[in-house]
């Protein structure tokens, strides 16, 4: 019975209200979901883009659906991690005091004039953009160091995730 209470209560918390009722949006957030531009597959960015930038071989695509991409090395959940996520109608706020729970650093960024933020811990860097009332979000993570390397910086990540965030949004539609 717990289970089912907690499965109510999901699909509760991720409905579409369509009833015509209003709608409570995050503040200056009043354009409609989907006005943003359209990214294509992976936010315009193949596997070889992701290789080349962030200098990782032998990359997978662990999943492609039309919400985003991640691409791994390894089934192992402790190595590289790269992710694009394309978030439509779903307010940037809420994911930007996700991350301000979870992160060391958490700022205010402009990509080409496109406002957003960055967070970062270290070995992990995650960027999401606004574009209207949709946002995506880009994450590095080079997981854990192998023995006798040393682990990247914040900032050596978070270069990374800009150089990915930007052709994105070079490539948008």
């Amino acid at each position: 019975m717990l289970v089912l209470v907690a499965v109510v209560a999901l699909i509760g918390a991720c409905s579409d209200d369509s009833g015509g009722g209003s709608t409570t949006r995050g503040a200056g957030t009043s354009a409609a979901a989907g006005s943003g531009p359209f990214f294509g597959a992976c936010g315009g960015v193949s596997t070889d883009d992701v290789a080349r930038a962030t200098g990782t071989s032998g990359l997978i695509t662990a999943s492609d659906n039309s919400a985003g991409c991640e691409w791994v090395t390894s089934a192992d959940i402790l190595g590289p991690q790269f992710s694009f996520n394309w978030y439509r109608g779903s307010p940037i706020a809420r994911e930007r005091a996700t991350e301000q729970l979870s992160r060391d650093t958490v700022s205010d960024l402009t990509i080409d004039g496109h406002s957003g933020f960055i967070a970062s811990s270290a070995g992990i860097c995650e960027i999401g953009i606004a574009f209207g009332a949709d946002f995506f979000e880009w994450s590095v993570s080079y997981g854990t160091a192998e023995p006798g390397q040393q682990q990247r910086s914040a900032d050596e990540v978070c270069q990374v995730t800009k150089a990915l965030s930007t052709m994105s949004i070079e490539r948008a539609k």
